[in-house]
């Protein structure tokens, strides 16, 4: 009380350093990385492989899978064209020449490796099969808890400028550390047969293109000619040209279409048959064209290293002034949450000012103890960066509940601070006293809270990952804004309710004078 501007200056010199040196290197994510004990596989070998070929690889990496990393528990995989009336898997990727796994490794309290650990053996595997043309391999089931991405959107029109661009991003991301697993989403450009009919052909024969073109997809893909019916069900009966009728383009050119008069023409009479290759699917947002590199995220990395890092890569290579790449994934809806959880965060400091002010009925008492927020920060910023904890969508919650929190003790302050004043006692005496006999209550509410959140700061068990940091963001904060605020509270209270009483007195003399 002898030395509030000292107290009081070297409050504000903590602050401002913790936030100013500190603050810069808290890591930053989206959600935590959880131990879900599950991993999932999608392998893409080139588009043609016959599925014999794509069988002979799935059961060669199971093998090797299930050799290098006992502790799974069940290991499946599925591979081939889906049925057209197996509705849930045409709505999945699927095909001749992808292979999707599953692999249940259990509690994470059963084994000494964690799932990162496995995910980063499995991709060493499947790194050492010359035929896979992409893996990807996901940690967990995807969404909250699982694998954390860093997503750079490349838009531009020309698919080859596109292409080559996203390739050479891929390749420098999977060069630094920060990314475990680099992969593009344009898909391979599929092989297939065309025939260009010549129209002047097609009229000599008195045929049409829509004719010709029915009838070679009837030929190569059937049509539905009746239905059976068996027990109440119903199949269809699809009628097409055998396998060994199909698969040469001497085959296709020797395919029968049938004029109006009757009269068989073959296909190669109409038109030639070329080979060509489709484009992928054009990926499009906000109605422009792009394709996207995502990056896994290592297991020693946040998601805010690898922004960097990615932002890096980004502004040392060249790009073509008609190419636009932005960083999206994880990292937009991270920046999405961090604005409206900061929008939430001051509405709730202005409702709690209300609500203290309408209480005291004053806006000087409330006025002190919001002042123990920003040392509640000075908190958070000190056990983030000891810990090396990652602030995200939990710690933020963590700082909300924060927020209701640690007005607690200027409140019980103030409060008794106010009662002894109207009890005739001097300011400095009532706020001495006050810091003195609310002590005890003080220390008692914030052990209690401190202590039960502990277990959650500590955690080491399956699950704990995803509420460590707001155990951490609770514990650290109340505990230094109850230190420091035990000396602040008082301190400026006394101080300004000096300045004021001075104000009345100064205002009362002049105006007897």
């Amino acid at each position: 009380m002898k030395h509030k501007l000292i107290v009081l200056t070297s409050a504000l010199a903590v602050f401002v350093l913790v936030m100013a040196l500190l603050w810069p290197r808290i890591k930053t994510e989206y959600f935590p990385k959880a131990d879900q004990g599950r991993l999932s596989i999608t392998v893409e070998l080139p588009i043609g492989t016959a599925q014999s070929v794509t069988a002979d690889v799935a059961d060669r990496i199971y093998r090797k899978i299930a050799a290098d990393v006992p502790e799974i528990k069940v290991l499946n995989y599925r591979y081939g064209q889906a049925d057209t009336d197996n509705a849930f898997a045409s709505m999945q990727a699927n095909g001749a020449y992808l292979i999707s796994m599953n692999v249940n490794l259990g509690s994470m309290e059963n084994r000494e490796r964690s799932v990162f650990e496995i995910a980063d053996i499995i991709r060493k595997d499947l790194a050492t099969f010359p035929e896979i043309r992409k893996a990807t391999v996901t940690e967990g089931g995807g969404g909250m808890g699982g694998a954390t991405t860093v997503t750079v959107e490349v838009y531009g029109y020309d698919f080859d400028t596109t292409e080559g661009v996203a390739k050479t991003l891929r390749d420098k991301m999977f060069a630094d550390p920060s990314f475990t697993q680099v992969n593009i989403s344009r898909d391979q450009y599929t092989p297939e047969y065309q025939v260009d009919f010549d129209r002047e052909k097609l009229a000599l024969n008195g045929l049409s293109s829509t004719t010709a073109a029915a009838a070679f997809s009837a030929a190569m893909n059937g049509s539905v000619g009746s239905f059976f019916r068996e027990d109440g069900d119903e199949y269809n009966i699809r009628v097409r040209y055998a396998p060994e009728f199909r698969t040469s383009i001497e085959d296709i050119e020797n395919i029968m279409v049938y004029n109006p008069a009757g009269r068989g023409v073959r296909m190669k009479e109409l038109g030639d048959v070329v080979e060509s290759k489709v484009p992928p699917t054009i990926e499009r947002k906000n109605r422009s064209r792009l394709v996207t590199v995502t990056g896994i995220v290592s297991r020693d990395h946040a998601l805010s290293d690898a922004v960097a890092a990615c932002q890096k890569i980004m502004d040392e290579t060249e790009i073509p002034s008609e190419i636009t790449p932005v960083i999206g994934g994880d990292y937009e809806d991270q920046q999405d949450m961090f604005s409206d959880m900061l929008l939430l965060v001051a509405l709730i400091i202005i409702l709690v000012y209300m609500v203290m002010a309408s209480q005291f009925e004053s806006f000087l008492g409330p006025f002190v103890i919001m002042f123990s927020i920003p040392f509640a920060f000075v908190g958070v910023v000190l056990g983030l960066w000891t810990t090396g904890t990652a602030l995200g969508v939990m710690g933020m919650v963590g700082i909300i509940i924060l927020l209701g929190i640690v007005v607690k003790n200027g409140i019980v302050l103030i409060d008794y601070t106010i009662l002894c004043q109207e009890r005739g006692i001097g300011i400095r005496e009532s706020s001495v006293t006050a810091a003195k006999s609310r002590l005890r209550p003080i220390l008692m509410t914030t052990l209690t809270t401190v202590l039960g959140m502990l277990p959650m700061a500590l955690g080491r068990g399956e699950g704990s990952e995803m509420w460590r940091s707001l155990g951490m963001v609770v514990c650290w904060g109340l505990s230094i804004s109850t230190v420091i605020t035990l000396v602040i509270i008082p301190t400026l209270y006394c101080g300004l309710t000096e300045m004021r009483e001075k104000r009345a007195a100064k205002k009362a003399a002049k105006a007897k004078a």
